[in-house]
């Protein structure tokens, strides 16, 4: 198994070139673990554009956001007739990625019924389609991610311990964003022209107090927060100049919360709560308002408001 950090995925050749060339241009497996919102799918989706499959086709697949009554029919396909409302054939994503890439986001969700036949389409290039006599030939390159331990998955019985090992052959681990500030004016910057471009203007310019700020947050939404508050800036701030006080207003940025921070500048659990409890109160309780004001996605408040819970 090979580790390695990486940064968001346009700008991580940068980081590990060597290392990243390598895996990009592999067939094998590669698992992509960290954090909600510190960039595994593009990480994943950088992996694909530069390989050479890149002229074929990237199917991210989210194996939590599908039923599992499903799963195994939009994954693998199914021929007409295997079920009752089974009109006509249908391919599966994954015959829609031959070829290419396959990305299974949340690995740890797909139910037993899919890892055995994922295991199958690792081991032996092929999938059988349900209801299908004869399995189908497949040549496609599985990247999984995931923000939970797989290795605790396995213990607890929820994930085969076979395809674990089959997945995790290139391991790239995304380290959180408070645990990488020295990326944080790079990716401010990138993402600030990647807006300016998208509605023909200049480039904000961020000024030396505002990237301290910036480097200063606790950034719970990791790599995804920061894209948002960039991406606000753009449609709300009506000055070129970006300074603290803009961050503030227009960014919906607080002061960092230096008093919650432990001595390595980590944002603890507690801290997530209390920001989610926060936004909750500043948005009147809606969940959806507040995972945008935090810059993370809806199930991240709901499982930091779930841990508060088991907490008390």
């Amino acid at each position: 198994m090979v580790q390695a950090a990486a940064s968001e995925g346009r700008s991580v050749a940068s980081v590990a070139p060597a290392l990243a060339a390598r895996a990009a241009m592999a067939r094998c497996c590669l698992l992509i673990t960290g954090e909600t919102g510190v960039g595994k799918g593009w990480l994943a989706r950088w992996m694909h554009e530069h390989s050479p499959r890149a002229d074929r086709p990237f199917i991210p697949v989210n194996c939590g956001a599908i039923p599992e009554s499903l799963i195994d029919s939009q994954l693998f396909g199914h021929v007409r007739g295997a079920f009752s409302d089974a009109h006509q054939d249908h391919t599966g994503l994954v015959r829609a990625a031959d070829g290419g890439t396959l990305l299974l986001d949340e690995i740890g969700e797909l139910p037993h019924s899919g890892q055995l036949r994922l295991l199958r389409l690792l081991e032996e290039g092929e999938v059988q389609p349900v209801g299908a006599m004869r399995p189908v030939c497949v040549d496609v390159r599985v990247i999984a991610a995931t923000r939970y331990d797989l290795s605790r998955a396995v213990a607890e019985g929820r994930l085969r311990e076979d395809l674990y090992f089959r997945l995790n052959v290139i391991h790239f681990h995304l380290a959180p964003l408070r645990e990488r500030r020295e990326e944080i004016a790079r990716l401010a910057e990138a993402f600030n022209e990647e807006f300016a471009a998208r509605i023909d203007r200049p480039p904000l310019l961020l000024a030396e107090e505002a990237m301290r700020f910036l480097r200063a947050q606790p950034w719970p939404g990791n790599v995804r927060q920061l894209r948002t508050v960039i991406e606000r800036l753009h449609v709300l701030c009506p000055s070129d100049v970006i300074t603290v006080e803009e961050l503030r207003r227009y960014g919906q940025l607080e002061d960092p919360p230096s008093r919650r921070a432990d001595s390595r500048g980590l944002w603890p659990r507690r801290a997530r709560l209390e920001a989610a409890r926060e936004a909750m109160e500043a948005c009147d309780g809606s969940i959806s308002r507040a995972a945008h004001a935090l810059g993370v996605h809806r199930s991240t408040v709901h499982r930091w408001l779930a841990g508060e819970r088991l907490a008390s």
